[in-house]
């Protein structure tokens, strides 16, 4: 049963009366399916297609891990379910910016924050403008590999606690960032006492940090910092009960690489005493699984005995399977939700096979789109022509999506200077006086159907233009590293449409090539796009940059953009939940056993 979250939190007691009736006729009915019986343990069994492998949320790895660890660590606000704007959860509410009209700072735009007074650490201390300090500094120090976390900071200025209120502090930026707000409110918050229990790195001060050349210095000058950086990236702080703690309301029970991750309510949370205040800060379960499981097969196994209440990512054959059996509808709610993510073929463009972008335009032009959306995706998907998200009016409804067509990718190839001429149906060229063929491996998710039947089809066209594709199927935590490194030809993965305005910088500037630039891609005139939407206060002018952005991205194709699906949810009826069309398309925190 979905809600909007309001209505989860002050449900009408006719809501509860008539769901629980419907149960309770479908459990005693003498039906060919049977009694059904709903489990009574408030507990949300989620099933996760892949480990998470680490709740130290802030340094790089697979998304699972965010997922996973965003039970036990809060930011100071997260995204409203429905409308996507920022509400708040350690903040007592969402700051408004304003120019500083004198002092220091004078002329810089500034946020002022202030932290819920109730809320507290593990050990009982108070949740303070130190602790948000300590957690901005980490993502400074050199010797973390934190990156793609930096671009968001470029702006920032100073950060500077009340000296008369501890749980108070403002944030000065030197000029307008789109993403302000949001950077400053959606990177997780540590418990200094716990993660820096000598003060090494809170002692030294944040502008010291932000002072460019100055980091590499600090650390020559203090082993001591080197020593909290190797310890921070230690397993103690990936998977230890007794180490990993944060402020939210689930603390961490067990961790398990090969089975999954048990979290616990915490007793006595904080947040309980506000959620009639702020709804955002519900946590209804008393335990949260996350069940690793990897194929479908056993995945199916565990819908049909009940084992599971959350069923995320499902491919599109398997979840109208199981949609179509009507028992399993008495148990289960099928969902589908709007698309906040796009498919895409990464593209090495270090690779000199794939440097000219008319080859790149090739392989678009090679890939059986058709297929894709109705055969792969069962209907459940769309085409796309950029990363940004097609509902923003940012998004270029100008362009047209690449069609399939053979002949157009093989005269391409040819104006590239790639031909045939050993008759062995692949295309080559010498390139630096060696005679390269155009063999090309293209990684893909081996615990993901779709990403599987997808590199198939493309393996199958591809061949049709003169081009040899291998598959290399791994895990999906070695093909991020792998692609992290620049150590790929092609890879097939998803990517998240962000709900706010969209950052380019991270993913293809220049200057993020070996963090988030994972495509070696570098190009003057983006690079220059790149720094004036973010940096560009008016909508329609910033609009107007982006549609150039995306025309650029279409052309030089660093990333082939595939198709954009629509989430498939499987939920136990037994549960109230919020469907969201943020990524993953629901907040486990939120569902609400149902009486």
């Amino acid at each position: 049963m979905k809600f909007q979250l309001k209505n989860l939190l002050f449900a009408h007691a006719l809501v509860f009366f008539a769901v629980a009736a419907f149960f309770s006729c479908k459990s005693d009915s003498s039906s060919a399916c049977g009694k059904i019986e709903f489990k009574k343990e408030n507990t949300v069994t989620v099933r996760m297609e892949a480990a998470a492998t680490s709740l130290n949320p802030i340094l790089p790895g697979a998304a699972y891990n965010r997922y996973a660890a965003a039970n036990i660590f809060q930011s100071l606000a997260t995204v409203e379910p429905k409308t996507l704007e920022l509400a708040p959860v350690l903040l007592k509410k969402i700051p408004q910016v304003y120019t500083v009209q004198n002092g220091p700072h004078k002329g810089a735009l500034a946020y002022d924050f202030e932290i819920y007074d109730e809320a507290v650490w593990d050990n009982g201390s108070p949740v303070t403008a130190n602790d948000f300090l300590f957690s901005l500094k980490i993502i400074y120090h050199p010797q973390l590999p934190l990156g793609e976390w930096l671009g968001y900071f470029e702006y920032l200025k100073a950060v500077e606690t009340d000296p008369a209120n501890p749980k108070k502090f403002t944030a000065y930026f030197n000029q307008f960032y789109i993403l302000a707000l949001e950077t400053l409110c959606q990177f997780p918050i540590y418990p200094a006492y716990n993660y820096d229990p000598e003060n090494v790195l809170a002692a030294v001060p944040f502008a010291e940090w932000k002072t460019p050349g100055r980091a590499q210095q600090l650390i020559q000058n203090n082993p001591a910092l080197s020593a909290w950086a190797e310890a921070f990236q230690s397993p103690r702080f990936a998977n230890d009960k007794t180490a990993v703690s944060g402020s939210g309301a689930y603390r961490l029970e067990s961790f398990d690489v090969d089975q999954g991750v048990v979290f616990v309510k915490k007793q006595n949370w904080w947040g309980d005493k506000l959620v009639a205040a702020n709804p955002y800060l519900a946590a209804f379960p008393e335990k949260i699984v996350y069940r690793f499981v990897k194929d479908e097969g056993p995945t199916e196994g565990l819908v049909r005995s009940g084992d599971l209440d959350v069923v995320p990512a499902l491919s599109p054959a398997k979840f109208l399977e199981l949609k179509s059996d009507t028992c399993l509808g008495l148990r289960y709610s099928f969902e589908l939700v709007g698309a906040n993510s796009y498919g895409r073929l990464m593209v090495n463009l270090r690779n000199p096979r794939l440097a000219d972008k008319r080859v790149r335009q090739a392989l678009a032009y090679a890939i059986d789109y058709n297929y894709l959306l109705h055969t792969v995706w069962q209907g459940m998907a769309e085409r796309c022509v950029s990363p940004a998200n097609p509902a923003k009016p940012f998004y270029a409804r100008d362009l047209t999506p690449y069609p399939y067509n053979i002949q157009k990718a093989k005269d391409l190839l040819a104006a590239a200077g790639w031909s045939d001429s050993n008759g062995n149906g692949i295309v080559d060229k010498e390139v630096n006086g060696v005679r390269l063929e155009m063999e090309l491996a293209l990684m893909v998710a081996s615990a993901s159907p779709i990403s599987s039947q997808a590199a198939q089809s493309i393996r199958t066209t591809a061949r049709s233009a003169g081009i040899s594709i291998a598959l290399a199927e791994d895990d999906i935590r070695v093909i991020s590293q792998k692609t992290r490194l620049g150590e790929y030809d092609l890879a097939i993965n998803g990517a998240t449409l962000f709900p706010g305005l969209l950052e380019l910088y991270q993913s293809f500037h220049t200057k993020s090539i070996g963090a988030g630039n994972r495509y070696g891609f570098s190009n003057p005139e983006m690079d220059r796009l790149i720094e004036a939407i973010r940096t560009e206060p008016d909508d329609a002018k910033r609009n107007v940059l982006y549609i150039r952005a995306q025309h650029l991205l279409f052309d030089e194709l660093p990333e082939i953009f595939l198709y954009s699906p629509k989430q498939r949810l499987v939920a136990n009826r037994r549960f109230q939940y919020v469907l969201s069309p943020n990524r993953p398309g629901y907040y486990e925190q939120y569902f609400r056993l149902l009486k």
